[in-house]
């Protein structure tokens, strides 16, 4: 026996049997998911590892070359050596050997560079033709190339169309067998050469024996071991990062702004979630930006959680949350750093509003269209290509920004499993956002951007970041004759709050441009400010003197205000006899208060149920009258509880979360410990019923290897049996596998198989 054979593993089990805790520790951290629950041993584990769910999650997160290199050793007749699929993928060994060693370690091939194997799931997910390649068949060809030769060219030229994928044919129905003498057509001496295969009456197929031997050895046309170059333009570094952090400055102002408005004029929630497109465009043309723009800004602020909805009396608005205020009192760097935190982690697919949502569960959901805020745009699928956007750029260099056909193509070979046609919509929508926050200027990754690469990103650390480059808030401005109020950077807080309570802000740059008119200032009275504080306050802040036009107009617009003046009340009261109503406003009747407007009036700010009842609690008879004077007879009234608050889902989690450093020393520690137990086991303990885990393991384990495996089965009659069967596939609480002598495999129910034993 050769050193090779007495080292090859057997099984995946016996494989990672072999394994330290450090190569345990790598396949554990790159595939969490295999340590929920803990495996009881190391057959558990390689159970579980090769299930079509786990592996499915390990393949969709491998690139292109990776996910070749597997569908190459699927494609290849086992067994295959490193120097077969260096070829079959038409690169150098010492370009494959190393993503070989990467699919080792993550379980998904086993064995040795002499005999390589991808685990079973490999074959299943990969579909039957991996490559483009058709099935196996059992057919003895002879020699291939005479046998092509003798077809003919019109059938030569039918084999070259199948070479390549797909490698299946449509043909006429056949009537009659087809004999080498007996084939006229090109198909027909290729059918009765047995270089393709029937598959069903209409169709044939290549045998993939007949297409690897027309590729010459090659699995696949071309492979890309590296990643595609990210072409564009190159742009000044330094003046790309001050553009990246203008446009952060104005995401916090549009942010600012947007839910300004929302606390003023809420809009309400849509029965199906979301805001509606009107209200959506009407705040768009109060913030000064476009429909979509102003969608994405409510989405950053929701995924901020500075926006939620609020059951207000019968109905659900839009509204800030207390997180608002929190935020409005850091500092501008900070204020940034916590949109672009929760943008770059959460799980909104921001471009899909005003699309049609074609991942509707019904026809009539797939043709509505998205709406801003809507519960449904949550995807998986959105961080990671977000993170995977930004290392594109990151990857370009400073002053590189890279076309947008460039990035997507870049990001599809990092995860060509992935997604399709949404991850590259993703891509571009990404890249959207990314220079509407300030990720990104003039199309390149700003510098302060960088930290969101690393990984665990913080708040302070991107606060930190773009610190530098955030101008410092400054509090007075410049009056101008025009009746303008001109800011030389960003205003303090509370400065800011009260020039915009007597001017309306006309533009917004780095400080922002104000005007004054008789609206404006009649605002500023309404909010209880007296022209004498307007007076005091300009001066106080402005660094020219106070204009005289402006003076004229604050003085002018006092003088007339408030000469009519408008209140509201809820109630009223009439009555002829004045005694009654003085008594009434002296009485101090429980939550309701009164005021006198005239001899025989009063009024109460509560409704008039309320103090109908009291009136009547306190011994008093009054009659209800409408608006215009005429008596109000009482009817029974239904009344009607709350509505029960709408549910909405937002941010969850369906993908395995990292383990710490001590999970996976626990979960070692703990295989180690079934395996010593295991190996401490008698001989005959295999004679007592399985436990359901080994039963399945060790089924696994058999099908992995092609190994023969003794059970013992109980039908659903009650009746056992014990037989020697050959494993093919262990999924969804079936066993898949051929008896001894038998032409075709034959499924075993799970929860019946009492016992298994390795033969």
């Amino acid at each position: 026996m050769s050193n090779t054979e007495r080292t090859r593993p057997r099984t995946l089990a016996e494989a990672l049997r072999s394994w330290d805790d450090a190569a345990l520790g790598h396949l554990l951290r790159h595939r969490p998911d295999l340590a929920t629950p803990i495996p009881a041993d190391t057959g558990q584990l390689a159970a579980r590892a090769t299930t079509n769910a786990s592996a499915a999650r390990a393949i969709n997160r491998l690139d292109e070359f990776g996910v070749d290199l597997l569908e190459a050793l699927s494609a290849l007749p086992e067994p295959v050596d490193l120097a077969a699929l260096a070829a079959g993928v038409g690169q150098p060994v010492e370009v494959v050997q190393p993503r070989v060693t990467e699919l080792l370690a993550l379980a998904l091939v086993w064995g040795t560079e002499d005999d390589l194997r991808p685990i079973r799931a490999v074959h299943e997910l990969l579909g039957p033709t991996p490559a483009g390649l058709g099935p196996v068949t059992t057919r003895h060809f002879g020699d291939l190339d005479k046998l092509i030769e003798e077809a003919g060219p019109e059938a030569q030229e039918v084999l070259a169309k199948l070479t390549w994928g797909p490698p299946t044919g449509t043909v006429e129905k056949a009537e009659r067998p087809v004999t080498i003498a007996s084939a006229k057509t090109p198909v027909e001496r290729l059918l009765a050469r047995g270089l393709v295969v029937p598959k069903d009456p209409t169709t044939v197929v290549l045998p993939r024996q007949i297409g690897l031997h027309l590729r010459r050895g090659r699995v696949l046309a071309s492979t890309r071991p590296t990643p595609p170059p990210l072409d564009g333009k190159q742009v000044s570094a330094s003046i790309a990062d001050r553009a990246a952090a203008g446009a952060a400055l104005d995401l916090v102002r549009l942010v600012d702004r947007a839910l300004e408005q929302l606390g003023t004029e809420p809009p309400p929630v849509l029965r199906t979630g979301g805001i509606g497109v009107r209200e959506l465009r009407a705040l768009a043309g109060r913030i000064g930006v476009e429909e979509q723009t102003a969608g994405a800004v409510l989405e950053i602020a929701y995924a901020a959680g500075l926006v939620a909805s609020v059951e207000v009396g019968t109905n659900d608005l839009w509204l800030p949350t207390g997180s608002y205020d929190d935020w409005l009192e850091l500092d501008t760097a900070h204020r940034w750093a916590q949109l672009v935190i929760a943008w770059y982690t959460g799980l909104r697919a921001i471009g899909l509003i005003g699309r049609r949502d074609s991942g509707g569960a019904t026809a009539a959901a797939r043709e509505r269209l998205v709406n801003a805020l809507a519960p449904d745009l949550e995807r998986l699928l959105a961080p990671e290509v977000r993170q995977l956007t930004l290392e594109a750029l990151a990857q370009a260099g400073p002053g590189s920004a890279p076309a947008t056909e460039s990035v997507v193509t870049w990001v599809a070979w990092h995860r060509p499993r992935r997604g399709g046609q949404f991850r590259d919509d993703l891509v571009e929508w990404t890249l959207t956002e990314a220079a509407l926050l300030g990720v990104t200027g003039l199309g390149s990754l700003g510098a302060h951007a960088r930290a969101l690469l690393s990984e665990e990103p913080t708040v302070e650390d991107l606060a930190a970041a773009i610190e530098p480059m955030v101008p410092a808030p400054v509090t007075e401005f410049l009056l101008q004759a025009d009746l303008t109020a001109v800011a030389p950077g960003p205003l303090v807080r509370s400065v800011q709050d009260d020039l915009a309570a007597m001017a309306d802000a006309e533009s917004h740059g780095g400080g922002g441009v104000y005007r004054f008119s008789e609206s404006s200032v009649r605002r500023a009275f309404d909010l209880g400010r007296t022209s004498d504080q307007l007076h005091k306050w300009l001066a106080e802040h402005s660094r020219t003197p106070v204009p005289q036009p402006l003076t004229y107009l604050i003085d002018d617009v006092a003088r007339r205000h408030g000469v009519l003046r408008i209140g509201t009340a809820t109630t009223y009261l009439r009555c002829d006899d004045e005694d009654v109503l003085t008594q009434l406003l002296s009485s101090n009747l429980p939550g309701v208060r009164f005021r006198r407007l005239a001899a025989t009036v009063v009024v109460s700010p509560s409704p008039p149920d309320m103090v109908l009842a009291r009136l009547r609690e306190a011994g008093l008879a009054p009659l209800a009258e409408t608006f215009d004077g005429v008596v109000q007879l009482s009817t029974a009234t239904a009344r009607r509880g709350d509505a029960p608050r709408r549910r909405t889902s937002r941010d969850f989690v369906d993908t395995p979360t990292d383990l710490t450093e001590d999970q996976v020393k626990a979960v070692i520690e703990k295989v180690r410990t079934g395996d010593r137990l295991a190996a401490e086991r008698p001989e005959d303990a295999g004679q007592e019923p399985s436990a359901p885990a080994e039963t399945i393991s060790i089924l696994t384990n058999a099908a992995e290897s092609s190994s023969r495996t003794w059970i013992s089965y109980v039908d659903h009659n009650g009746n056992a049996s014990e037989r020697v069967v050959e494993p093919v596939r262990v999924a969804d609480g079936w066993l898949t596998a051929y008896d001894d002598g038998a032409d075709q495999p034959r499924t075993y129910a799970l929860h019946r198989i009492a016992t298994a034993r390795p033969v």
